[in-house]
Formats: structure tokens, C-alpha cells, sequence
């Protein structure tokens, strides 16, 4: 681990989501004390708590760095490579900095927040209400898949559904949104076709789940990459385990469709997976798809995708 990092959010970059200009902006903190098998995004990230002052420096530096964006921005998606709202590696002080500094954002619609779905309560979707005049906030979580032995065991996620239903009513009961990570083939012994067939079942759980409590849903769909290191990555070289094909998000987003759920599909591994660890490694017409896919995340566009659908 580098101990001398500079002390720069991890990543900051502007893009297209659903429609709307995003600033994404992941900022450099302690590691999640969680330990999924299949996630090496703690090494990224420092191995002790870093104080208030020092995020709010980075917060800062964000705002200088797009200074010349920010009356552009309509939705602002923040994390830390685990969860934003986790007080001891984002702390109350740095937190509530950030919600003061939206006064920058004169045309944002939307806050979106990364976070384990353990940390989203009331009080602090109260703060931001009052804080703000923001048309709706968004809670960014990673479920990745209903299949609780794939999710508690193959993955250690550490979350229980019951968890995630609690969470989802208290988010429609104060109009707020739920982002839902899911992955797309994340047992290292499933064949494509049950791949596709989970990650379709899974949209369909939340997306029940979600019309119980009229809590508005976006689905953020990752085809698996085999992370550098990780403990599911030796089980993935165990058993052979190929990534999936980038046919295979077509094939979900037109599974899904009659659900009418936004999804935008994550088709980047940032430098994390091992070699041949993605679907970069498995196709010749892998870059027609893939700009096809990124026009389709910036304004779901289903025509963007259409020639691609298999019959």
C-alpha cells in the first residue's frame, strides 16, 4: 500500500447518465472494512482513517478542477471505493461539508451517494432534504444478485435481503431513489446462459420489490471482471471460468425491458481485472457492441442497441 498517496480523490470524470451530465467522483479514504470475494477496490484506498480536513481539501480540489462545469451539472454521484455514509471513513464534518458545498451545483437535479444500504437512514435523508432543494436523491447500493448463496457465500457480500427490503420502503417513504448494483455471471461455475438468466431475476426482485413501496429504480448492470487478486478469482481460475460476453448485456437489457427500469451498464474494469479477466479478451465485435451499449447508457435509447438484439 502506498502510504504516501497524494491524497486526490481516487477518480473524478464527467459523463452522460441517463440522460443527464454527471459528475462522478470517488474520493480517497480508509478501505471498506467489508471483504467481498471478489473486490479489490480496497487497494485503492487507505488502510487507516483519514481525518475530515483532508477530504474536504479533496472536495475542494473537485470544485477547482470543474469549476468551469459545475453551473452544468445535473446529477452528482459520489462514493469512496466502499460507502460515502460510513461515518468513521467519511466523517459527519466532511459529510456535511459536502451537502453546504451543492450551493456550486445551481442546476442539480439530482445526489447520488454510494453506500452499503446498513448506513441509509432517516435522519441522514432528512439532512439532505433540508439542507437542499434537490428534486430527488439517489442511494447507490451493491446487491448484485437475489440468489442469496451466490450473494452470502460465492460473493461475501454480507447482506441480507431483509436488509435491502427495509431499506427500499424507507426510500419510497421519502421519495428517494434506489441504484442497484447487479452483476452479470457472478458464480465461477455458471455457464452464460445462467448468467444471463440471474442477473434478468434479479432486476425483476428489485424491481418487485421496489413497485411494493412506489420507490423509483435504476439498475447498474456489470458484467463481471475477474479481479487481480481476489479470493473469487482463484475460484474463477478453479473452474475455468470465462467472463461474460458483451452479447450477454444485450440479451439482459431486452429480457428486462417490458420492467421499464432505466439500466446503464458498467463497460469499464478501471485498470482492476487480471489478464483475459473481462469480456475485452472475448470477441471480435466487441467495439461495435460496446459503443453501441455506450450511447444507450446516456439516454436509453433502445434503438442504439437494436440491431444487435438477437430475435
Amino acid at each position: 500500500m502506498n502510504l504516501n498517496h497524494s491524497f486526490s480523490p481516487i477518480y473524478s470524470g464527467k459523463r452522460i447518465f441517463l440522460g443527464l451530465k454527471d459528475l462522478v467522483v470517488s474520493f480517497y479514504t480508509a478501505k471498506c472494512p467489508y471483504n467481498c470475494s471478489y473486490c479489490n477496490l480496497s487497494m485503492k484506498s487507505h488502510p487507516e482513517n483519514i481525518c475530515a480536513k483532508t477530504i474536504k481539501n479533496q472536495i475542494d480540489q473537485v470544485l477547482n478542477d470543474y469549476k468551469d462545469d459545475l453551473p452544468s451539472f445535473q446529477l452528482l454521484s459520489v462514493g469512496n471505493e466502499g460507502s460515502i455514509l460510513d461515518r468513521k471513513r467519511f466523517p459527519k464534518e466532511a459529510f456535511d461539508y459536502l451537502i453546504g458545498q451543492l450551493k456550486n451545483f445551481p442546476s442539480l437535479e439530482i445526489l447520488s451517494l454510494e453506500t452499503r444500504p446498513e448506513y441509509i437512514t432517516l435522519s441522514i435523508i432528512n439532512q439532505i432534504k433540508m439542507e437542499t432543494d434537490l428534486p430527488l436523491i439517489d442511494f447507490t447500493i451493491g446487491f448484485e444478485t437475489q440468489d442469496d448463496y451466490l450473494r452470502e457465500v460465492v460473493l461475501n457480500k454480507t447482506l441480507k435481503k431483509h436488509i435491502v427490503e427495509e431499506k427500499i420502503k424507507l426510500l419510497g417513504e421519502c421519495g428517494a431513489r434506489l441504484t442497484s448494483y447487479v452483476m452479470l455471471k457472478p458464480g465461477p461455475t455458471m455457464t452464460e446462459h445462467e448468467g444471463i438468466k440471474e442477473a434478468i431475476r434479479t432486476i425483476e426482485y428489485l424491481k418487485e420489490q421496489c413497485e411494493k413501496t412506489n420507490t423509483s429504480l435504476v439498475i447498474y448492470l456489470n458484467p463481471v471482471y475477474v479481479a487481480k487478486g481476489t479470493p473469487l478469482s482463484q475460484q474463477c481460475a478453479l473452474y475455468n471460468y470465462t467472463p461474460p460476453r458483451i452479447q450477454s448485456i444485450i440479451e439482459v437489457i431486452a429480457g428486462t425491458r417490458h420492467f421499464n427500469v432505466p439500466i446503464y451498464t458498467g463497460l469499464w474494469s478501471e485498470d482492476n481485472a487480471q489478464e483475459k479477466g473481462d469480456y475485452l479478451c472475448l470477441e471480435t465485435n466487441n467495439n461495435a457492441i460496446r459503443k453501441a451499449l455506450i450511447e444507450y447508457n446516456k439516454y436509453q435509447n433502445y434503438d442504439d442497441i437494436l440491431s444487435f438484439v438477437k430475435n
